[in-house]
């Protein structure tokens, strides 16, 4: 992750309650590491640790980050996520929009753009994937959120549940993809299959 301002801030306001990094881990019930990994910018605090934060050190939960907030929105829009995300999209309809077309022209240029199409856009996704950690964009959705008063959206999940929600999503679209071109291939092209 970039440099934001709360490394800087939670090392400062450690250092004026005269707490190490191991006190402060207790005070937290977390452990030295995540407060190093917060403190040199490798992580970002989760929600109930920055309420826990704040209210160690007498502050509000919006002092503690406001200033961060603005950054992943400006690093959002230098990474150009949306227009990244639409890429990713159109190049799945076009796709589907090509194997229709085999219909009426001719199969290896179809094919060969297919691919190519298929090949960027998992490239896109992939890239998207690695951008959401990398500005750990949902621990910022969940800050925003209970900024606004607004229901936070679910904690974050363990490693291995992220694992199993990402391969059980990978296969509930290989099915959805793989119905859509059967249909594709049987009912507008009339393959035998």
């Amino acid at each position: 992750m970039a440099s934001l301002n709360l490394q800087h801030t939670l090392v400062a306001y450690r250092q004026q309650q005269h707490l190490t990094q191991t006190d402060l881990a207790e005070a937290l019930y977390t452990s030295r590491q995540t407060i190093s990994n917060w403190e040199t910018g490798k992580t970002y605090p989760d929600i109930q640790s920055l309420v826990r934060l704040a209210n160690l050190y007498h502050v509000s939960v919006n002092d503690l980050v406001q200033a961060d907030l603005s950054a992943v929105q400006n690093q959002t829009a230098q990474y150009h996520l949306k227009p990244l995300t639409l890429a990713a999209i159109g190049c799945l309809v076009a796709v589907y929009g090509l194997f229709v077309s085999l219909r009426w022209l001719p199969m290896v240029p179809i094919a060969m753009a297919i691919a190519a199409l298929t090949t960027i856009g998992l490239a896109l996704m992939g890239y998207l994937i690695h951008l959401s950690q990398k500005l750990q964009l949902k621990t910022f959705h969940q800050i925003k959120a209970y900024l606004h008063h607004q229901p936070a959206p679910t904690s974050p999940q363990s490693h291995m549940r992220q694992t199993l929600t990402l391969v059980l999503s990978g296969l509930v679209g290989l099915l959805i993809g793989g119905g859509i071109t059967w249909w594709i291939a049987k009912a507008v092209l009339h393959w035998s299959l």
